[in-house]
């Protein structure tokens, strides 16, 4: 008896000893296990880079507490479970609390903290919530405020998509949590942002006419408005490496907008685009290759579509894109106002369907469009992608199946508002409006200089590029924002007729994060999560099954259980 309890001991000793041992170990091996199917609370390898390598800590302030409806608590939820996920790899750096903004506050003071988180980029939504006195509006803030050494940042969690049910929605905001968070954090982290310019003197969109773009473009870059004219200063600089006295040739930006150019662009320009391209730089390319104008439209009720000559239809074949002369017509599309009729002297106004105004749709789910709502086309082109070897292209927007493609030149007339259009002539199915191009580019004027120049070490020709990316959209307008007639600007996208926020602003700044982007954190948007419903209709009809099966069994097991275990005991002790 003695012996086996000295044995007893001994075990009990060993196995403590073990599992002392067992956490020793463990505390210098870091590792968490994901058993979901598609790795759901798995973070991606940019992401713990961007957390490992946190000198001060993160706070966030997460407003999503309160009394809500089963999805946004679903929200909740995740929202933590991701925080939870971040704090683990953020070497303690990483510190979160979820906030009920309206609790406890009077009607004056909700309102003023309301103010201030408008004020900060959160935007609010509106519920409509079931009580037992009826239905009640509450408004909530789906979103999060990121502070990191005394800077600031807004993070809107919840997505809009348009014809998307709320279930799809949460989905796919839920998809997007860990790159909006991560993404913040890392512009945060960044003592040096990124440089973007905006091309001038081409007849490209103005500073009136893209200041929502270049405001949304502020909180994550350093923007400019320049002008080429013929220098090559103005996209790259020289610097000279060696006593050869040869000069090495870097882009003075990280991207380049060239938005809805008008006029042709001159062969010295087209040059110096061009050599940025094969040292590396990025452009968005932003082409109307037909020259149409609403404001003509609306004061002679027609006017005629022309084909533009920009002087960059062979350079852009050249590195694999062609935008076609033609306009598509899409049955998708957005409203314009139209006069109805009169009130007296005063027209009446009603919204009208404008098939030159397509509703885009974005193409898979590359990180640039995935989860973006619609983006609104205005006399849209489309765009073809050419053969060339080492060069990967991506379609990122397409116009929907109801599709009709006219060629320029053709005569446009709000005539088509009052006419029926027959389905069966909108048949060219899906048409491709923006590529992403991405390798290692062939310069457009190989044999086509001098060769004084092509020599020249100061110019440093360059007649194929270092791996880089290019956007091609057939659309300038889509990064054109409204301005009243008291200068307001409306955010790019923004249809002030139908006060609905299309995907332009969200698609233009994913091009420029995914084309300066050399983290990989973009690819994180790419990600997929299985959106699980229920069969409501089965839920109905099987409801009391399941109610018994789930209350009757468990008892029965117990019961079972007992019966057993009783059985057992007076088995060994009857012997």
């Amino acid at each position: 008896m003695v012996k086996t309890k000295r044995q007893d001991i001994i075990n009990l000793i060993a196995g403590v000893a073990v599992i002392i041992l067992l956490n020793y170990v463990a505390s210098f091996v870091f590792y968490r296990f994901d058993l979901t199917s598609e790795k759901r609370y798995t973070l991606s390898e940019p992401t713990k880079n961007i957390l490992q390598n946190l000198d001060d800590v993160v706070f966030i302030k997460v407003y999503l507490e309160g009394d809500f409806p089963a999805g946004f608590k679903r929200l909740h939820d995740e929202t933590k479970e991701m925080l939870d996920e971040f704090r683990a790899y953020s070497n303690g750096n990483l510190e979160y609390e979820f906030i009920n903004p309206a609790e406890d506050a009077d009607k004056k003071t909700k309102e003023e903290i309301y103010k201030q988180l408008y004020k900060k980029g959160l935007r609010p939504t509106d519920l409509e919530v079931k009580e037992e006195n009826g239905i009640s509006n509450k408004v909530i803030w789906p979103g999060a405020i990121i502070t990191y050494k005394g800077k600031e940042r807004a993070v809107n969690l919840l997505k809009s998509r348009i014809q998307a049910s709320p279930e799809e929605i949460l989905n796919s905001s839920i998809e997007s949590l860990e790159f909006e968070l991560a993404y913040a954090i890392k512009a945060l982290q960044s003592d040096k942002k990124p440089s973007v310019a905006f091309i001038q003197g081409h007849g490209e969109l103005d500073e009136l006419h893209t200041a929502a773009l270049n405001q949304n473009l502020k909180e994550f870059y350093d923007t400019k408005y320049i002008t080429i004219d013929g220098k090559l200063s103005t996209l790259t600089e020289r610097l000279i490496v060696d006593s050869t006295q040869k000069y090495a040739v870097f882009p003075k930006f990280d991207a380049i907008i060239i938005a809805k150019p008008q006029e042709k662009i001159s062969n010295k320009d087209k040059f110096i685009i061009d050599q940025y391209i094969m040292h590396g730089g990025k452009v968005l390319w932003l082409i109307d290759p037909v020259y149409t104008s609403m404001d003509s439209l609306r004061s002679a009720n027609y006017t005629m579509a022309i084909i533009q000559d920009l002087n960059i239809e062979d350079q852009l074949f050249d590195y694999g894109a062609r935008v076609n002369p033609n306009l598509v017509q899409d049955l998708q599309c957005a409203p314009i106002p139209v006069v109805t009729g009169y009130i007296g002297n005063q027209p009446k106004y009603n919204l009208m369907p404008w098939i030159f105004f397509p509703m885009l749709m974005p193409s898979g789910s590359h990180p640039i469009v995935n989860n973006i709502n619609y983006v609104k086309g205005e006399f849209t082109s489309t765009v073809d992608t050419i053969a060339k070897k080492g060069i990967k292209k991506s379609v990122l927007l397409h116009t929907s199946q109801y599709t009709k493609l006219v060629n320029a030149p053709t005569r446009i007339s709000l005539a088509l508002l009052r006419i029926e259009p027959n389905p069966k002539q909108f048949n060219k199915g899906k048409q491709p409006v923006a590529v992403l191009l991405e390798g290692q580019f062939n310069s457009s004027f190989t044999n086509r200089i001098p060769p004084q120049l092509e020599n020249s070490k100061e110019i440093n020709f360059k007649d194929k590029s270092t791996p880089t990316k290019m956007i091609v959209v057939a659309d300038g307008d889509i990064a054109k924002n409204d301005v009243n007639r008291n200068n307001q600007i409306y955010n790019v996208g923004f249809d002030k007729y139908t006060k609905q926020q299309y995907g332009n602003d969200e698609f233009l700044l994913n091009s420029i994060n995914y084309l300066v982007d050399d983290s990989g954190i973009m690819n994180v948007r790419s990600r997929k999560l299985k959106l699980r419903l229920l069969n409501k209709a089965k839920v109905k009809e099987e409801r009391l099954k399941w109610q018994l099966i789930n209350t009757i069994i468990p008892v029965i097991l117990v019961i079972l259980f007992g019966i057993i275990f009783n059985i057992i005991r007076k088995r060994k002790y009857a012997s």
